[in-house]
Parts: C-alpha cells; sequence; structure tokens
C-alpha cells in the first residue's frame, strides 16, 4: 500500500530498508571519496608504493578491493575512478576503455506521439500436429508512447508487409514524421522507399552497428513472445490455421498492451497518442529529424575512411553482397582514420601469410582491436598527464626552484621558453608566477607603453634567442600584460 501511494516499486522501498534502522540511524556511514581535496603528490606516492608492494608478493590488483584496502589501511578517501587513473598513470593497472553506445538512439527515443514509429520483424514457431511452421511478424511500435499501432504477418519478411504495418498505422493514427527501422533488405526496398516519399514520411535507418538502435520495437518483441510463450496447436488443420492463431494472439496482445500504462507515466499508450499535439511541438520534432538526418552526412574526414575501405576492398579482390558493403561503410566511420591506416598494413600482411583470411570480417576484426589499443593508449595517456608520479615529483622540484629564483625579466623570458610543451599544471604556475613576479618588477602601477617597450628591448637584446623564438615568447608574455600579441612585434628589435 505505502509502494502504491508513493508511486515507488516494493524494490525501490525495500533498499531504503536495508539502508536504516527502526530509529531511522543509517546502518552504514557514508563514504567521504571526493570530498578530501585535490589528490596531492603524497597521496599518489602512498598509493603507488601500496601497489607495487601488492606487486611484489606475485599478487594481482583489483580495483575494488585495492580501494577498500587503501581506505581501511592508509586511511585515503579516493573514488575508484581516480584509483584507477593513478594506477594506470603509472604502469600499475593496463588501462581499458570502452566504446559509448551511439548516440542517436539515446536522442531518439521519448519523444511526441506520432513522431517516430518504430518497425521491426521477428520469427515465430507456431507448431500443428507437431509439425513447426515459421511466420515473419513485423509490428509497429511508436517511439514516444511505446504504442503498438499495427502489424502483419507473412511467410517470409518482405516489402508488401512493412507497407501493410505502416498502412495500419495511418488507419488508425495517421501518418508519422518519420519510420525508425534496420538495414534489413524489405525495409530498405525501393517500394518502401518510394511509398515513404509519396507520404512525405522520413526514413530514419538504425545503424546496423547499433544492434539496441531499434530498442522500441525489440522491446516489443521480447514482451510479446514472453506473454506468448510456446504456441503449440494439436489439429490436422493446414498452415491457414497456424497463422490465423497468431493473428489473434497478436491481436489480443497488442489491445491489451496499448491499455496499460508504461512505468513513470500517467497515461496508457493509446490515450498518449490521442493527445493532441500542438502545432509548435510538431515543427520542432521535425526540425529536430531534419537536423539529425543532415549530421549523418558523409563528412570529409568520413570519406577518407570509405576510400580505405574501398582501397581495401579492390586491393583484395574482397566479395561482399549490398547488405555487407552497407554495413561495413556504417561501422568503418565509427573508427579513426589512424586505426584504419594502421589496419590497412596489417591487413596486408596477415593475407601475405595466408590467403584464407582475406575477407571483410577478418579486416574488422584487425581493426577492433588495433582501434581499441589506440583508445586505451588514449586514456592512459589522459591519466599520466594528471598521476603520473615522476612528472609531478619533477614538476614539484621545478615549483620549488621557481620560487626560490629572483624575479627579473629575463628570468621571466627563461620562463617563456621553458615551459613550451610542459604539463598544463605546469603551465598554469608559470603564469601565475610571470604574473606575480612582473607585478613586483613593475610595482603597483598598471602596465603602460613604457613598461611593453622595456620588455619587448630586452626581448629584442636577447642574442642567444632566434627570430622565431623571439615572437613565440612575446605570445607568451604579452596576455600577462593585457595586450594583444599581434598588435606589436619585437622582432625589428634586435
Amino acid at each position: 500500500m505505502t509502494a502504491w501511494t508513493l508511486h515507488m516499486s516494493i524494490a525501490t522501498l525495500s533498499d531504503w530498508n536495508k539502508l536504516f534502522d527502526p530509529d531511522m540511524v543509517p546502518y552504514r556511514k557514508p563514504e567521504k571519496r571526493g570530498k578530501a581535496g585535490k589528490v596531492t603528490i603524497e597521496i599518489v606516492r602512498i598509493i603507488v608504493a601500496k601497489a607495487r608492494d601488492i606487486q611484489g608478493k606475485g599478487k594481482k590488483i583489483r580495483i575494488k578491493q585495492f580501494c577498500r584496502t587503501i581506505r581501511d589501511d592508509l586511511a585515503i578517501e579516493l573514488g575508484r575512478k581516480t584509483v584507477q587513473e593513478i594506477l594506470v598513470a603509472n604502469d600499475l593497472y593496463a588501462p581499458s576503455t570502452r566504446t559509448r553506445r551511439p548516440l542517436f538512439y539515446r536522442n531518439i527515443c521519448r519523444r511526441i506521439p506520432n513522431g517516430l514509429l518504430s518497425l521491426d520483424g521477428s520469427e515465430f514457431v507456431v507448431t500443428i500436429d507437431d509439425k513447426p511452421y515459421k511466420f515473419n511478424l513485423e509490428i509497429g511500435v511508436d517511439v514516444g508512447s511505446f504504442c503498438h499501432t499495427g502489424f502483419d504477418i507473412r511467410q517470409t519478411e518482405t516489402s508488401q508487409a512493412v507497407i501493410a504495418v505502416l498502412e495500419e498505422h495511418q488507419k488508425h493514427y495517421g501518418l508519422p514524421l518519420g519510420v525508425l527501422f534496420d538495414h534489413g533488405s524489405a525495409n530498405m526496398s525501393e517500394d518502401v522507399a518510394k511509398w515513404l516519399e509519396d507520404k512525405g514520411v522520413e526514413r530514419v535507418p538504425v545503424g546496423p552497428g547499433n544492434p539496441k538502435g531499434n530498442g522500441t520495437s525489440e522491446g516489443a518483441f521480447s514482451q510479446l513472445k514472453s506473454v506468448l510463450g510456446t504456441i503449440d496447436v494439436k489439429t490436422s488443420s493446414p498452415e491457414e490455421l497456424g497463422k490465423s492463431v497468431l493473428n489473434i494472439l497478436v491481436s489480443v496482445y497488442t489491445k491489451m498492451r496499448n491499455k496499460l500504462s508504461l512505468r513513470g507515466s500517467t497515461y496508457s499508450p493509446e490515450v498518449a497518442m490521442r493527445t493532441e499535439i500542438s502545432e509548435q511541438e510538431y515543427q520542432h520534432e521535425k526540425e529536430r529529424i531534419r537536423i539529425h538526418k543532415e549530421s549523418e552526412k558523409t563528412t570529409d574526414e568520413d570519406q577518407q575512411k570509405l576510400d580505405s575501405l574501398y582501397t581495401v576492398i579492390k586491393q583484395h579482390d574482397l566479395l561482399l553482397d549490398d547488405a555487407s558493403m552497407k554495413r561495413a561503410e556504417s561501422i568503418i566511420k565509427s573508427h579513426s582514420l589512424t586505426a584504419i591506416h594502421k589496419t590497412e598494413r596489417a591487413f596486408t600482411l596477415a593475407v601475405n601469410r595466408k590467403q584464407d583470411r582475406k575477407n571483410v570480417s577478418y579486416f574488422f576484426g584487425i581493426l577492433g582491436n588495433i582501434q581499441q589499443e589506440e583508445d586505451n593508449q588514449i586514456y592512459k595517456d589522459y591519466c599520466r598527464e594528471k598521476y603520473d608520479y615522476q612528472r609531478m615529483l619533477a614538476d614539484e622540484l621545478q615549483e620549488q626552484k621557481i620560487q626560490s629564483l629572483k624575479p627579473t625579466i629575463a628570468l621571466v623570458i627563461d620562463m617563456a621558453l621553458a615551459v613550451k610543451g610542459q604539463s598544463e599544471k605546469m603551465q598554469g604556475f608559470a603564469i601565475k608566477k610571470c604574473g606575480e613576479w612582473l607585478n613586483i618588477i613593475f610595482g603597483t602601477t598598471s602596465y603602460c607603453a613604457v613598461v611593453k617597450k622595456r620588455i619587448q628591448g630586452q626581448i629584442g637584446k636577447t642574442t642567444s634567442l632566434t627570430v622565431t623564438q623571439k615572437e613565440a615568447v612575446w605570445e607568451w608574455i604579452a596576455p600577462l600584460l593585457n595586450v594583444n600579441a599581434g598588435c606589436e612585434s619585437v622582432t625589428s628589435i634586435s
């Protein structure tokens, strides 16, 4: 009763019940991760030493257990992500990255009713007198409301089945703005394309590399098959009986499902589909779909990736059907150019060693491995930039050395040269320190033309610098003086 009143699931209340005693005192005290301030070099040193000690004993570091160890033994409260980055930066833990799911599907869901229609097919088996009969069920589900708007049953997946579902949807709810489906041959057929074009409905295909892209229909099939279970009819009737039985069952399911509201929604899909949509919302959704389709157009970088794919196919005389080619063209765009170029060379070597490796699947297998290595290296470099102990130690020594120096214009110039190519932390420290030095050198007066000329003169008199170096030094110092480096040049002063 409490769960129903609060509009919460019983599982949520059960979890809450485990957190507090009858007096509402928490059983477990909250952790202080992320509240202890920035990660200092001393913390990094202690964590690195502890990790090396564990590895020295021949044990494997497990992040969750290691975080618990440093919290209990060393009183260091850090999040799992931070600890992992510290270990990766110091070569104590192998970097591991995961490719994100394409953004398209996450953005395309939860929109206005009758905006996007998700359409997909799935195979159903009806057993009659112990003889199985296979049917393809094509079903349409509104993305915004999860309303099941139409279906069609045939022996195989055909373009006529797709059009039949679209026509049933139109009959009951009108035309949608767009149709979301995968790259199946029926969905991508000329008949379907012509029907959509004639009706002014946008075709929004789901990327073949994204199996969850058409998740609205996939979820519908999952629930449908769960409800129906095994369909087994004991009769001597022919195949048409099986089709009619399945037709009745699906009809019952769609009618019942459309009357049940989704979790977290106060309206059923059927009511949502009947809801009036303002012209502004309609046009906004239409524009959003148009922008999304524009973003799918091939860029210069994508074209280079496609050219590399075509080169590999032509060079090695690979055979691909139309569906495989479209899938390859879509997947290749999600990888980096450097990974693709490395894969081209690796694939050529592999094929030269063994001819049976000459296929597109093997090429993409190599590409996936190389891309993973590249992603891991990028992550490792990121971690090193933040928490590499040796770099942090060198930066600290450099800071101490800078702190002890007496400020002069020559020192500011040397600093500008020294920090080129250094870490962001070191760059920030150098900028701050040079600003302090300039304040000390010129007192509290505002920077004026005389001050600028004095600095430019000092740079120009430094004979050890080339013209390019002089320009670079001035461009680095100029922002500290609140002037535009491009307005004045120091190369004429020598």
